[in-house]
């Protein structure tokens, strides 16, 4: 009896071992594609993103530039809440014990989850972007006036990095809260306190300088990001992203899972 079952968990031990990461991350790329969750989330971002970007080029002015960067009105909620969803659904729907019976080590779980929410990202990105030229071009017709084709690599390039960084804080604070709606509502509320932190006094505005990422990244939309913003990018970065994920593998490494 001891034989087998030395046997049957040196056998599991053996199976796990031998998954490749990359198998890991096409199984979780395709679970948050599968689920309704993903899907219409990432639908809900990119229709809610264009119906601003139409907004804006038909009330302010259709210029191509202007109506990829409105997008992230929308992009800086909905982007957090996808990375959130994208490491706790398992957790709510109890799912857990079965990725873990399949693979025992769980840090790598947590590293594979942070690709499909990055996917996810990078193909809304440029989803956009190529909707943009669209709205641009037929707003401008529309409405009978010239468009302004002209794009700004520098300031493109930030709004891309800027999406990511957001989308990993929300995996992030997902990883260490391991409750969506906590979560989520930690996501809005942050984002209310550092207003009110950066307008209450000169202390508060320097302390938003460089631990909110709101304002630390906002140098890379602009296209023109210096050594010293770059540094407060990290900092943000390391405080929002890095020590949480550290933290939240650790939790997920220890919790019990039922």
């Amino acid at each position: 009896m001891i034989s087998r079952t030395a046997s049957s968990t040196s056998a599991i031990s053996i199976s796990s071992s031998s998954i490749p990461f990359h198998r890991l991350i096409n199984v979780e790329t395709r679970k948050f594609f599968d689920t309704l969750v993903g899907q219409v989330l990432t639908v809900v971002t990119i229709v809610l993103a264009i119906g601003i970007m139409t907004g804006f080029a038909w009330f302010m002015e259709p210029t191509v530039q202007g109506v990829i960067m409105i997008s992230g009105a929308v992009l800086s909620i909905l982007l957090p809440a996808m990375g959130i969803l994208a490491v706790t659904s398992e957790w709510s729907h109890g799912t857990a014990s079965t990725t873990f019976a399949v693979e025992p080590r769980r840090v790598r779980i947590v590293a594979a989850k942070l690709f499909p929410p990055v996917i996810a990202t990078a193909l809304t990105c440029a989803v956009l972007v190529a909707v943009a030229f669209v709205i641009t071009g037929a707003v401008a017709a529309a409405r009978g006036v010239a468009a302004d084709w002209t794009i700004n690599p520098a300031a493109t390039a930030g709004w891309f990095v800027v999406n990511m960084i957001l989308v990993l804080s929300g995996v992030a604070l997902g990883t260490l809260i391991l409750n969506a709606p906590t979560a989520i509502i930690i996501v809005a509320i942050s984002s209310m306190a550092w207003s009110l932190i950066a307008i209450s006094s000169t202390a508060g505005a320097a302390i938003a300088g460089w631990l909110d990422i709101g304002t630390t990244t906002t140098p890379l939309l602009d296209g023109r990001a210096t050594a010293d913003d770059l540094e407060r990018i990290t900092v943000s970065i390391a405080v929002w992203v890095l020590l949480p994920l550290i933290l939240g593998a650790l939790r997920v490494v220890r919790r019990e899972v039922r």
